[in-house]
């Protein structure tokens, strides 16, 4: 039996024969292999070591997955550039609506021997709306009359009232269009917004318009005898061409409205029938 300074010496050359070994003097507590002298077994891996190559692990593939990530990205640019190129190319080749050959309406055109783009219009053409076959509710001249010419501007004096109708012997008689009381509303409306003004509510030639000095030539009369034997035809064509100071209401009364102004007006010359003025 070994005595125990013997023993605590040979534990002591043991120890120290541990700790002079490489594992040992790096820190770590437990080596890995099986001491050869006294058949001891080697400890586990200290707990520190284990952590920092776990979190090596995780780093290595953090930085794998980058990289992937990395490399997809750059392929997914490099698809993107390529079709980019590609539409440019194609559209490059193609020719837009607005720059293809083309005649501009009113703009200078080399094609055509006049060295304009707008063509003239083939000989007879009518508008859409305007065919108007019914010359007499459209002019208000007779369909025998030579043409729809505005009438000569000339008064004729009073004494010859009666040669009224010879004055105007283009324009039609009566009315070319069956007259209600929605109509002579209508007209009367209308009248009084357009008329009024110069010829006044009853038609005296003394609107507001006169009355504030407009007045050389003064607004016609319509209960003056040339005007009472007028034919209706004549009041349509002063409202669509005009007559002295007045000017044209083509644009501003229908050809419909015209007409049941006129009606008006002769409701009106007949109600102030015998009240000279």
């Amino acid at each position: 039996m070994l005595s125990c300074k013997s023993w605590s010496t040979e534990r002591f050359g043991v120890h120290s024969q541990r700790l002079r070994r490489p594992d040992v003097r790096k820190g770590s507590a437990f080596p890995a292999a099986l001491c050869a002298n006294n058949g001891e077994a080697a400890p586990r891996r200290s707990v520190r070591g284990a952590a920092s190559q776990s979190e090596n692990r995780k780093r290595s593939e953090r930085q794998s997955l980058s990289a992937h990530r990395g490399g997809k990205a750059a392929r997914v640019l490099c698809i993107g550039l390529l079709l980019t190129a590609h539409c440019s190319l194609l559209t490059g080749c193609r020719r837009d609506m607005q720059d293809q050959p083309k005649a501009l309406a009113y703009r200078e055109n080399s094609f055509y021997k006049d060295g304009t783009g707008s063509r003239p219009l083939v000989e007879g053409t009518v508008p859409r709306g305007y065919l108007r076959q019914e010359r007499e509710f459209f002019t208000g001249k007779k369909s025998a009359a030579p043409s729809a010419t505005p009438q000569t501007q000339t008064v004729a004096p009073q004494s010859t009232s009666t040669n009224a109708t010879a004055l105007y012997p283009d324009d039609v008689e009566a009315i070319p269009m069956t007259i209600t009381k929605a109509d002579l509303d209508r007209g009367q409306e209308r009248y009084n917004i357009y008329c009024s003004a110069c010829h006044g509510m009853t038609g005296y030639g003394d609107g507001i318009v006169a009355r504030r000095g407009f007045n050389k030539p003064s607004p016609a009369n319509y209960h003056q005898d040339r005007l009472r034997q007028a034919p209706a035809g004549h009041f349509f064509d002063v409202m669509t061409n005009g007559w002295g100071a007045m000017p044209s209401y083509a644009s501003q009364i229908p050809v419909e409205d015209r007409w049941r102004i006129i009606a008006y007006l002769r409701a009106l010359q007949l109600s102030q029938q015998g009240q000279g003025r």
